[in-house]
C-alpha cells in the first residue's frame, strides 16, 4: 500500500474513533443528568414538588441534546473548512 493510502486510513479511524466517544459520552450525559436533576431540585430546590422536578428534567434533557447538536454543526463546519483548505493547496501545487 502507499503511504497516502494508510495515512488516509488512520485518519479515518481516528475520525471514526472520536466520534463514537463524543456520542458515548453525551449518550452517558443524557443518562445521567436528567435523572439526577429530577432529584436533587425535587429535594432541595423545588422542596417536593415533582411537577416542577421534572420539568427541570426535561430541560437538562433539551439542553444536553442541543449541545450535542451545535458540537456536531460545528464538527462539520470544521470539516469542511478544511477541505477547501486542503483543495485550495492542492491547486496551488498544480500551477
Amino acid at each position: 500500500m502507499s503511504d497516502q493510502v494508510v495515512a488516509a486510513k488512520t485518519s479515518e479511524q481516528a475520525a471514526s474513533r472520536a466520534a463514537l466517544m463524543k456520542l458515548l459520552f453525551f449518550a452517558a450525559t443524557l443518562a445521567v443528568l436528567p435523572i439526577s436533576s429530577y432529584f436533587v431540585t425535587e429535594k432541595y430546590v423545588w422542596s417536593g414538588n415533582s411537577n416542577y422536578a421534572a420539568i427541570t428534567a426535561i430541560c437538562v434533557a433539551n439542553l444536553v441534546l442541543i449541545a450535542y447538536i451545535v458540537m456536531s454543526v460545528m464538527e462539520d463546519n470544521q470539516s469542511f473548512k478544511e477541505a477547501d483548505e486542503k483543495k485550495l493547496s492542492e491547486s496551488k501545487k498544480e500551477r
